[in-house]
């Protein structure tokens, strides 16, 4: 059985929804992944709307997607791994990475799921 996932995407400007809906026209997406901008939203702002997610669904894990490690949106995501210490922050995200975390997110748990997700999104960086 697979673990029950709170999942967010945090980013700077647009990206959020952007990359979600390329990565679905790829794939079939989770229906449950939240978008977050810090352009529209304040950090405090999304930190409360995360913790309010995650005290209504008591998730399993929290998995949080950010665009830059170190940014804004990368502190905002550790505050709320204070927080909910079953949170997993993943920078960096891009296409790759959400496809196969859409792909596998039901058959693999825990480590093996990050694990899978970075690897398959460090295969979609190739310079020629």
């Amino acid at each position: 059985m697979t673990a029950n996932y709170l999942t967010c995407i945090i980013t700077h400007g647009n990206l959020a929804c952007s990359i979600r809906k390329a990565a679905e026209h790829l794939t079939t997406p989770p229906s449950d992944i939240y978008c977050y901008s810090n352009q529209e939203t304040v950090l405090e702002e999304i930190e409360s709307s995360v913790s309010a997610l995650a005290e209504k669904q008591n998730p399993e894990r929290i998995i949080l997607f950010v665009d830059m490690f170190g940014g804004s949106c990368w502190l905002v995501a550790n505050r709320i791994k204070h927080k909910y210490k079953n949170t997993a922050i993943v920078s960096g995200v891009n296409i790759p990475m959400l496809v196969s975390y859409f792909i596998n997110n039901k058959r693999l748990d825990g480590e093996a799921l990050l694990e899978k997700i970075v690897l398959d999104a460090k295969k979609g960086i190739v310079s020629r």
